[in-house]
C-alpha cells in the first residue's frame, strides 16, 4: 500500500492561467465495481467559518471572459440549473489564487445554505470514491490539489458517486491542479478552469467589505506598490486583512507585515553588529521563540544562547548591565499585562519573521539553534512549560531552505538517550505531520519509517506515540496505516508501542468504531503478515489488563431497549475480531486466555459479556479450545466459574432448539471447526 496523502482543507487555495474555459470529458468507459461503505466509514468533514463565507458571498472577484460573463458564474450556472444540473464539479486551477474561495462562491450563488457546505478531511491513504459522503442536500469541498497521479479507480468510481449524489441531491465540489486532473476518457465530470483574478482587485473588494473606510490605504505610500501585477490573489486577500486589523492609523507597520519585517530586520541586524550587541541578538531570538513567556524565562534562554556561542557572562549576573526596559526597547519588545516578554504585541508577525531571518541568513547558527531550543526545554530546564511553542517556532523553518535540518535533527534526538530530545522532537513531529503544506511530507515520512526493516525501536515508539496524538485524532486512518505497518513488522519491538497507540486511538468514543473495524479487516486478511498483526492488535485492544480497557457496548437483550447502529455494529466487531484471533495460529491460545480473563472479570457485566461470548464459541463446541475455556482452570474467579455454568447452558439449550442459530464454523486456530 502506498501513502498518498492530501492535507485537511484547511489553507487551500488556487491560481490559473490563460482564459477560462469549461470542458466536458465524454466517451465509453470500462464499468467498475466499487465496494459498499457504511456511513462512519465516510470521509469526516469540517464546517466553513463564517467570516470564510461572508468573504466569498461579499467580496469575490470574478475575472470576465471575452463574452463578458465570469468563469464562475459558469459554475454557478452548472450547479443551478433546472435541468441537467451537475452533482460533480471540478474547479481546475494552480494552487494559490483563489479555488477555495470560488468554491464557497459558486455554492452560495447556487442556493446552497450555508450549513450544508463542508469541507472534506481527507483522512485516507489514497483517494477513493466509496470514503465520499453524498447526503442528502449538503454540498461537500474536496481538495486534491496534492493529489497528481490520481488512479482510474478514482475517475471510474466517479460514475457511480454521480448517481448517488443526483439521487441524493448531493453537491460535490472538487479542487484539482491541472496538471494532476486528468480524466481522459475515464469520467464525464464538468471542468472550469479558473483564470488569474487581479491581486489588487481582490484586495480592494476584500477591503470594501472588512474596513471600507481604510480603501485610501491601498493607494498611499508606503503601501501602494506592495501588490506586483502578477502577485497571487491571497496577496491581495492577505494585505486586506491587514489593513483592517491594523491598530489605530498605523500604515508603515502594516507594510512591514506585510514583507514579512524583511527590511526592518535588516536595518536592526545591521545597527546591532557590534561585538557588544551579542547579547541584544541572543535576547532578540529568545524573545522570538518565546514570544509571550515570563520575562525570567527570556532572560534566562537569551543567556544560554548566549554562552553557547562563545559569549562570556559578566560578572555580577543579574546588577549587571542596562535595565530591562532599555533591553526590551532595544529589540522593540514589550510587556504583557502579566510581565511577559512579546514582540507581537505591538508589532504582529516579527517573532516569526525574525526566526526566518536569522535561520536564513545564518546557517551555520541552525544546528546551534535547534541544539538550544532542546536544551533550554528539557525537563526542570527553563523553557520546559513551553515546549509546544517551541515546535510551532520550528515548524516553519523546516519549510525554508536548509529545513530538512528540522527532520533530519528531530530524529536524531529521537534516537539518543536523552528524554528532553525525544520529547521536543516528537512535539516537533506531531505539529509538522499536522502542517498544511509540510503535513503530506511528513506523513509520507512516517509512513516509510514504519515500513523500513532498519528503523531503530526508538523510532517505532517515536512513530507509534505520534500516530496516538493528535494525528490519529483528525486522520485516524492515516495513523492506523502506519500502526498496521508498525504491528506487520517481524521483530517484536513496535508490539507494545502498537498496542498502547491503539488503545489510546480506540479510547475515544467518536472514532471507536472506526478504529476496532480497521483492526478486524487487518485480522481478517488474506495477507497472513497483516492477518497476524490485525489479531495481535485485537488482543492488545481486548487486553483487560490494561490501563485503557475498551468499553462493550451495551446489551439489548437485558435492556429490553433498542441499542444504536454504532454498537451494535461494534458488538458484531467484536464477534469478527475474538474469532479471527482464534483462528490465528500464532494468536490463537493468548485469544483463550484473553478471553478466559473476560469471562472472569468483574469489570465487565454479565448482559455485556456472555452474549459476545456465546456468539464468539457458538459452533466451536466440539474443539479443545472451547472446551477448556468453559472448564476453566484452578485459578478462574467464582464469577468466572458462575459464568462459565450460565454460558455452558446457554450454548447447548441453542444447539437443543430448534431456532437455533446457524452455526458460522471456520476453520483455523487449534482445530478444524466442529459444530455442537
Amino acid at each position: 500500500m502506498t501513502d498518498a496523502e492530501g492535507t485537511a482543507s484547511v489553507q487551500q487555495q488556487i491560481e490559473a492561467s490563460g482564459q477560462a474555459q469549461v470542458t466536458q470529458v465524454a466517451g465509453d468507459y470500462e464499468e467498475h465495481h466499487h465496494q459498499y461503505v457504511r456511513g462512519w466509514q465516510y470521509l469526516r468533514s469540517a464546517s466553513v467559518d463564517d467570516r470564510e463565507l461572508d468573504l466569498a458571498e461579499h467580496a469575490f472577484v470574478d475575472p470576465p471572459e471575452p463574452q463578458g460573463s465570469g468563469q464562475v458564474a459558469q459554475a454557478v450556472g452548472m450547479l443551478s440549473r433546472p435541468y441537467g444540473k451537475s452533482h460533480v464539479l471540478v474547479l481546475c486551477g494552480e494552487a494559490g489564487t483563489g479555488r477555495r474561495t470560488a468554491a464557497l462562491h459558486a455554492l452560495r450563488k447556487a442556493g446552497v445554505p450555508r450549513k450544508q457546505i463542508s469541507w472534506l478531511i481527507l483522512d485516507w491513504d489514497q483517494p477513493r470514491t466509496e470514503q465520499i459522503p453524498h447526503a442528502e442536500g449538503r454540498a461537500c469541498i474536496l481538495d486534491l490539489t496534492d493529489y497528481r497521479d490520481l488512479s482510474e479507480d478514482f475517475y471510474t468510481g466517479l460514475a457511480d458517486y454521480q448517481k448517488q449524489a443526483q439521487a441524493d441531491d448531493a453537491v460535490l465540489v472538487i479542487l484539482a491542479d491541472p496538471n494532476g486532473w486528468n480524466p481522459r476518457i475515464l469520467a464525464t465530470v464538468p471542468a472550469v478552469h479558473l483564470a488569474r483574478p487581479s491581486a489588487l482587485k481582490v484586495a480592494e473588494a476584500h477591503l470594501r467589505h472588512l474596513a471600507a473606510g481604510r480603501m485610501d490605504w491601498l493607494t498611499h505610500d508606503p503601501l501602494n506598490d506592495l501588490l506586483a501585477p502578477e502577485a497571487p490573489a491571497s496577496d491581495g486577500a492577505r494585505l486586506a486583512r491587514l489593513i483592517a486589523e491594523a491598530k489605530d492609523d498605523d500604515q508603515s507597520a502594516v507594510g512591514k507585515q506585510f514583507t514579512d519585517w524583511q527590511k526592518h530586520l535588516e536595518t536592526w541586524f545591521e545597527r546591532h553588529s557590534a561585538p557588544g550587541d551579542l547579547q541584544e541578538r541572543a535576547l532578540l531570538i529568545a524573545a522570538a521563540l518565546l514570544d509571550g513567556a515570563p520575562a525570567a524565562v527570556v532572560l534566562g534562554a537569551a543567556d544560554q544562547l548566549f554562552t553557547q556561542v562563545g559569549g562570556e557572562l559578566p560578572r555580577g549576573g543579574a546588577l549587571f548591565g542596562r535595565d530591562l526596559d532599555k533591553r526590551l526597547a532595544a529589540i522593540d519588545a514589550s510587556y504583557t499585562d502579566d510581565e511577559g516578554i512579546s514582540l507581537e504585541e505591538k508589532q504582529r508577525g516579527l517573532s516569526a519573521a525574525a526566526l526566518k531571518y536569522v535561520w536564513r541568513q545564518r546557517p551555520q547558527l541552525r544546528p546551534v539553534l535547534l541544539e538550544w531550543a532542546s536544551q533550554i526545554s528539557a525537563p526542570n530546564k527553563i523553557a520546559v512549560r513551553h515546549l509546544q511553542r517551541i515546535a510551532d517556532c520550528l515548524v516553519p523553518l523546516a519549510l525554508l531552505p536548509g529545513g530538512s535540518t528540522v527532520l533530519s535533527v528531530a530524529r536524531r534526538w529521537i534516537e539518543t538517550d536523552r528524554v528532553a530530545h525525544r520529547q521536543l522532537a516528537i512535539h516537533i513531529l506531531q505539529t509538522m505531520a499536522l502542517h498544511p503544506v509540510a503535513g503530506v511530507a511528513v506523513r509520507k515520512q512516517l509512513y516509510d519509517w514504519a515500513q523500513q526493516k532498519t528503523t531503530s525501536e526508538q523510532l517505532i515508539t517515536a512513530v507509534a506515540a505520534v500516530c496516538a496524538g493528535e494525528l490519529g485524532q483528525r486522520y485516524p486512518r492515516v495513523a492506523l496505516t502506519r500502526l498496521r505497518l508498525l504491528a506487520s513488522r517481524d521483530d517484536d519491538q513496535a508490539r507494545d508501542a502498537v498496542a498502547d497507540a491503539v488503545r489510546t486511538l480506540a479510547s475515544a468514543p467518536e472514532q471507536r468504531v472506526l478504529v476496532l473495524s480497521e483492526i478486524v479487516e487487518w485480522a481478517e486478511s488474506s495477507d497472513s503478515t497483516i492477518r497476524k498483526a490485525g489479531a495481535g492488535t485485537f488482543l492488545a485492544l481486548t487486553d483487560i489488563t490494561s490501563d485503557i480497557l475498551l468499553p462493550l457496548p451495551a446489551s439489548q437483550e437485558s435492556t429490553g431497549e433498542a441499542v444504536d447502529a454504532p454498537n451494535v455494529l461494534a458488538d458484531q466487531l467484536f464477534v469478527r475480531g475474538w474469532r479471527a484471533a482464534l483462528q490465528e495460529p500464532t494468536t490463537a491460545q493468548a485469544a483463550y486466555r484473553h478471553l478466559a480473563a473476560w469471562l472472569d472479570s468483574p469489570e465487565l457485566q454479565d448482559d455485556q459479556v456472555l452474549p459476545l461470548v456465546a456468539q464468539v464459541l457458538r459452533g466451536y463446541l466440539g474443539q479443545e479450545g472451547p472446551s477448556g475455556l468453559l472448564v476453566g482452570s484452578p485459578d478462574s474467579s467464582e464469577l468466572g466459574r458462575a459464568r462459565r455454568a450460565q454460558l455452558f447452558a446457554r450454548l447447548i439449550s441453542e444447539v437443543a432448539s430448534p431456532a437455533s442459530p446457524t452455526a458460522m464454523p471456520r476453520s483455523g486456530g487449534d482445530g478444524a471447526a466442529v459444530t455442537a
